[in-house]
């Protein structure tokens, strides 16, 4: 049984297409699903089929509050280490694919699809970015402080090295539910 301090973090597909020539995705894609143990540690793996569904951060109350942005439309973009996709084995996400964002407790609290996916330097980070995050007072200075911290402390705890060049993936998106 799952204990009350666990979110989910998982990342799958939305009607995926089948592989294209081009290295598209198959259909019935199965990438892990973790549970997070009081929203910090992986405690076990799942595999889910036909969706993506994840708490944004990496604690309960961060989970939270980037929901409560992502709902109400004030966040339309986010950033990942590209390292979190890599060391997950996961691939990158990709433009058309839905993300069922769920709050720290792992309850849906939105629907969104993914318009626009690149990567990007930790230190080439613009305005536009910032601003479309969302999060605190949407300028670049807020943001460039805030993640500096966020992933040197994950880096100290996870042991690895993080720096100005860290390469991210941005993620652009609009909202399917709610509207």
């Amino acid at each position: 049984a799952e204990s009350e301090g666990c979110i989910l973090n998982c990342r799958v597909v939305l009607g995926a297409s089948a592989k294209s020539p081009g290295g598209g995705r198959a259909d019935a894609r199965l990438p892990r699903c973790h549970r997070v143990d009081n929203g910090t540690q992986p405690a076990g793996s799942v595999q889910v089929e036909g969706f993506s569904a994840t708490a944004f951060g990496h604690t309960r109350a961060v989970a939270d509050e980037l929901a409560a942005l992502i709902a109400s439309g004030d966040k339309r973009a986010h950033a990942t280490l590209e390292r979190d996709f890599e060391a997950e084995g996961d691939d990158l996400p990709r433009p058309g694919e839905h993300i069922v964002v769920l709050d720290g407790r792992g309850t849906p609290q939105a629907i969104v699809r993914l318009t626009h996916v690149e990567r990007r330097y930790f230190n080439d980070i613009d305005d536009e970015f910032a601003f479309e995050c969302g999060e605190g007072d949407r300028t670049l200075a807020w943001w460039l402080v805030a993640y500096r911290q966020e992933f040197a402390e994950r880096a100290e705890a996870q042991g690895f090295q993080v720096g100005e060049k860290a390469v991210l993936i941005l993620e652009y998106f609009e909202p399917v539910w709610p509207q």
